[in-house]
């Protein structure tokens, strides 16, 4: 098997002058006949630079059509794909590529010549760089060869038919986002990430050959596996965008006709506020299925989502390590403040921290277990020893079982463990307090994180956003959440701000350590 064969090479046999890209930063459309040539002309590269099955490829790009042509390539001769933020800089490069042992990159130019080539000393194992855009190339360092993708595509097709690789090989190393410390390289094999693209495709967000997606969450990430792979899969048409912009998706589904849009719920309220202050400029008719994954979704966000656009509305819950989704609800069956039930093939269940399981109702930390589980954190015995157990994922996730057994249970999530705030002796987890705030009718974000106290240990502190023309007062707010929580839960303190303020990875979630260290640096302690 090979992932390649099955997400372009079939569906350019079937479809040929089907379109299969669209960049939505110029309008281009790619046939599938076409995107399979050009990947096939860059996998011929790849081996001419010496590329082999087993071989680790970096990936520094934005949501474009090379990003797609770059993984596709790589693919086909059995190399390991290795994205990473495009946000990164120099010593988070760094990591990555000597961690990995990448022997090429394909970058963009700009931010390429900004945090890779100045640098080239700190990655001595990287060969080759493979530059997308038109900025000069500048002299190659000895022993390293620069590229133009444009040059390597510019000979022409030529057809290049996907290697058999076995199912157990590495197709994928993605490097966490690091919320709770240094990245680690997370193993996914082409049947791990075969897995996924069929469950997402037929049971997850269905989509056809006729459908368009759109997606403001990073290639970089498991949203690759959700968004981009799938519709690949059954012939669809993938519209890129290397900036999620909320007004820019909002045009693109009125251009291109888009029929999925997926995303994280912080992205869905950039979505919803800017739709909300001009509705009358954004044409949403085709779109009929959204999506959200990434971060739990708050109840009252997901009512909104369903009563402001004319969509069905899927919540996932999955991680980097799962390759993509282990529960989510049924379309047309949103059940708000619940990720749903388990997703085919995967078994979850709840185990505290005596390691037994707990029966339903009761909270402790999430396992699951099914055929998107990776293989292994890359050079990392321990960690794999220690957060993979007899199939089982560890997921640091705190939540409980509402109803049924480990293959049809359906799962509500309360907190991560590193987030949940012990005040006086009470646990306080901050989704509830969050979704609690989140039913004020002039919130449109709240993040609830604990901040240091002297009698308490821990109190809530709460950021707020208002919705788009709402003005209330932080005393207001307090009032508010007096008369509807516990008093042990009541945020001692509302600063608010703008969706913008607060810390996010390029996915969209809320970095709330970032936001604990930056509290204790206003308190006066340290930020470790």
């Amino acid at each position: 098997m090979n992932l390649a064969h099955l997400c372009i090479e079939r569906s350019a046999r079937r479809l040929p002058q089907r379109i299969a890209v669209v960049d939505g930063d110029t309008g281009a459309a790619y046939s599938y006949a076409h995107i399979d040539e050009c990947a096939g002309t860059l996998a011929h590269a790849l081996l001419a630079m010496g590329v082999r099955r087993g071989d680790r490829v970096g990936i520094y790009l934005r949501n474009t059509p090379e990003f797609i042509l770059a993984f596709l390539a790589a693919a086909k001769i059995g190399a390991v794909c290795v994205p990473f933020n495009i946000m990164f800089k120099r010593a988070e490069i760094g990591y990555i590529l000597n961690d990995s042992g990448c022997r090429l990159v394909c970058a963009a130019a700009e931010e390429a010549g900004q945090n890779i080539l100045p640098h080239l000393d700190d990655f001595p194992g990287v060969e080759h760089l493979i530059l997308v855009g038109e900025a000069p190339l500048p002299a190659a360092p000895p022993g390293r060869t620069l590229h133009r993708v444009s040059d390597l595509l510019a000979g022409g097709p030529r057809p290049f038919a996907a290697v058999e690789v076995d199912p157990g090989d590495a197709v994928s190393i993605l490097y966490t986002s690091g919320t709770t410390g240094r990245p680690k390289g997370a193993v996914a094999s082409h049947a791990n990430w075969r897995s996924a693209v069929e469950l997402s495709a037929y049971q997850i967000v269905p989509m056809t050959d006729e459908d368009r997606v759109l997606t403001g969450g990073p290639f970089f990430h498991v949203y690759f596996v959700i968004a981009v792979l799938p519709v690949l899969l059954v012939g669809g048409t993938v519209v890129t965008l290397g900036r999620f912009f909320a007004d820019a998706v909002l045009r693109l589904i009125g251009r291109h006709k888009v029929s999925h849009f997926m995303g994280t719920p912080t992205m869905w309220v950039y979505l919803l506020d800017e739709y909300e202050r001009g509705r009358e400029r954004y044409d949403v008719a085709s779109l009929w299925q959204g999506q959200s994954a990434g971060s739990a979704l708050p109840a009252e966000l997901a009512r909104r989502i369903e009563s402001t656009l004319p969509i069905r509305h899927v919540e996932c819950y999955g991680a980097t390590e799962c390759s993509s989704t282990v529960t989510h609800t049924r379309i047309g069956h949103l059940t708000p403040g619940s990720p749903g039930w388990s997703t085919p093939g995967w078994e979850i269940k709840i185990v505290g921290d005596d390691g037994q399981e707990l029966p339903n109702g009761e909270i402790g930390e999430l396992w699951c277990r099914g055929p998107g589980v990776i293989k292994e954190y890359w050079r990392d015995p321990e960690m794999t020893r220690t957060r993979i157990v007899d199939g089982w994922w560890r997921s640091g996730d705190l939540g409980y079982i509402a109803s049924g057994g480990h293959t049809d249970a359906q799962l509500y999530i309360v907190d991560r463990k590193t987030d949940m705030i012990i005040c006086g002796g009470n646990n306080i987890y901050p989704r509830e307090v969050e979704d609690y705030m989140l039913r004020h009718p002039q919130i449109s974000q709240s993040v609830v994180i604990g901040i240091p106290d002297a009698t308490k240990g821990e109190v809530p502190k709460a950021f707020v956003v208002l919705k788009p023309g709402e003005r209330t007062s932080a005393e207001e707010i307090v009032r508010y959440c007096k008369e509807n929580m516990a008093a042990f839960k009541v945020p001692r303190s509302v600063e608010i701000v703008t969706l913008d303020d607060l810390p996010k990875t390029a996915s969209g979630k809320i970095l709330k350590r970032e936001l604990r260290d930056m509290e204790k640096r206003r308190l006066g302690g340290s930020a470790g």
